[in-house]
């Protein structure tokens, strides 16, 4: 028993640094988590290969490759035009590679210590993940020796606390809220479609109980978390009422809706309870569902930060900076954070819809791997599209992992295989 929770320690660990990857205050900035986990990841990428004498490559990422490397040489054309030269996304390529390179080195950690890696085991690690971040933001921010012992190893501290956020260990701002929005929308397709979750309500529970953690504590610590709060939320629903067969309604239905509803009312009887009655708690809510609030009290559905947001979308003044871009990139240089307006003004509206066109392909082709997952896969686009509205980010994290595990049996068809592999011998 003992030796099954050290194992599952280290696995969040590991993939707690692939996710949510910080720079060491005892290595080098460019050093950071994700990077270590890549090199473990490279390593074992290599040793598989040798193993099996060859290099297996599955289709989807040899055409992921290709959009990002398209991509990549598009941006270097565009900040060569410009005779800017800043490399934001003109080495996209390299974070491509680094996300795949960490990706893998989850997967073999995980299959070291379960021996198979499956959609089910990654959602419950990401799930334990996030709900292990959100709890050590909350122990950072009211346990003073925490905090501390956390700043001695963890660079950036001092700048979340100077401007007011909340953070965990790795986990902050923009960031953090689209990597709990992926986790929120993957529990709940786990929670509507999984056999063996549908089969214990056990496990419906804690994956409410996962949910509701990751999307109060999350939206806490950044209010894009509301967003795939909100998606996952619709999922459940949506599931629910597909539990019908053939118009009637089910048993099993009957009985899932029962813990839906049972859970949910308990998440917010407690969350209204702690309102009332601890005001670190209500300074939580009334800043991570301020929006909500203000509706409530004012009638105006809006935030301070979408108050400045509205000032920001500020787009090119001539045709050539919207066709090819100008090579800049930041607030600071467009006086935008806006994804929309960035990316525009460094690779022009050519080099947006390249990247793109790499999302949609990226989230849309998992459909063809994972039982029940073509709404996973629209959720996951439509994510990427909406926080661009914000701010710009990169979701392929979540689909480099989906690339490195195992596919559902149930999906694979014999005449059409749902992984092509492409394996070069190096015998």
């Amino acid at each position: 028993m003992i030796r099954r929770i050290l194992i599952g320690a280290v696995l969040l660990v590991v993939t707690s640094f692939y996710l949510f990857p910080f720079s060491f205050t005892f290595l080098p900035e460019t050093v950071n988590s994700k990077i270590l986990v890549a090199a473990f990841g490279c390593l074992a990428f290599v040793f598989d290969s040798i193993r099996k004498k060859a290099m297996e490559l599955s289709q989807p990422v040899l055409i992921s490759m290709l959009l990002a490397i398209v991509f990549s040489l598009w941006c270097l054309f565009s900040v060569t035009v410009a005779n800017t030269y800043e490399m934001d996304y003109a080495t996209y390529i390299v974070s491509f590679l680094t996300w795949m390179a960490g990706a893998y080195g989850v997967y073999a950690a995980l299959r070291i210590g379960h021996g198979e890696v499956n959609l089910w085991l990654l959602i419950r690690y990401l799930a334990l993940v996030g709900v292990f971040q959100c709890v050590s933001a909350v122990m950072i921010d009211n346990n003073q020796s925490f905090c501390d012992l956390v700043d001695r190893f963890v660079v950036g501290g001092s700048y979340y606390r100077e401007h007011m956020r909340m953070y965990g260990i790795g986990a902050a701002l923009d960031p953090a809220g689209i990597r709990f929005s992926t986790i929120l929308v993957l529990i709940a397709h786990q929670f509507s479609y999984d056999k063996e979750v549908r089969s214990k309500g056990l496990y419906q529970t804690t994956d409410m109980i996962a949910f509701a953690i990751i999307l109060i504590i999350g939206s806490t610590i950044s209010r894009t978390t509301i967003v795939g709060g909100g998606m996952g939320i619709v999922y459940m629903v949506i599931s629910l009422i597909r539990l019908r067969q053939g118009g009637f309604i089910t048993t099993r239905m009957i009985q899932v809706f029962f813990i839906f509803i049972v859970v949910l009312s308990g998440i917010i009887l407690a969350a209204i309870y702690f309102y009332r009655t601890s005001a670190t708690f209500a300074g939580y809510l009334r800043f991570g569902f301020e929006a909500f609030f203000n509706w409530a009290e004012t009638g105006e559905f809006r935030t301070s930060s979408t108050d400045e947001l509205g000032k920001m979308w500020v787009w090119p003044d001539d045709i050539r900076t919207w066709i090819i871009g100008r090579g800049t990139f930041g607030v600071f240089e467009n006086d935008t954070d806006i994804g929309y307006c960035n990316f525009t003004f460094y690779c022009g509206l050519i080099g947006l819809t390249l990247f793109s066109l790499f999302f949609i392909y990226v989230h849309l082709v998992q459909n063809r791997k994972f039982h029940r997952f073509w709404l996973v896969s629209l959720l996951l686009v439509a994510l990427t599209f909406i926080v661009w509205c914000k701010v710009t980010t990169d979701i392929f994290f979540i689909d480099a992992l989906l690339f490195c595990i195992n596919p559902d049996p149930l999906e694979e068809e014999p005449d059409a295989p749902v992984d092509e592999v492409l394996a070069l011998d190096v015998r």
